[in-house]
């Protein structure tokens, strides 16, 4: 490996989470069982949301693609049609935290 490999994965490493490492090697243990699933499928960290803060018993995500950017807008839950994919679950898929939307 050179040096400039070596110094992206530093980088890489760099950013990984630090906290909750239990519960990320339990998913990395998901991941390497169904392989299938690994392209499918990311762990995804609510952090930007609760920056916002969204509520999100009362919003939710709705996504659209443009060009080669996603954008996530949060919308009343009662307004969004619910014959949408959604593509982020909370923890026990109770509720849709992001939908996307169809297209036009």
């Amino acid at each position: 490996m050179d040096d400039s490999s070596s110094g992206k994965q530093e980088a890489v490493m760099g950013c990984m989470p630090t906290e909750d490492a239990e519960f990320h090697n339990a998913i990395k243990e998901v991941f390497l069982r169904y392989p299938e699933a690994q392209g499918k499928y990311a762990l995804s960290s609510l952090a930007l949301e609760n920056r916002i803060p969204v509520d999100f018993d009362k919003k939710v995500a709705v996504s659209r693609i443009e060009g080669d950017k996603i954008i996530t807008e949060f919308k009343d839950r009662k307004s969004v049609i619910r014959m949408q994919l959604c593509l982020k679950w909370n923890f026990d898929y109770s509720e849709c935290l992001m939908w996307e939307e169809a297209p036009e």
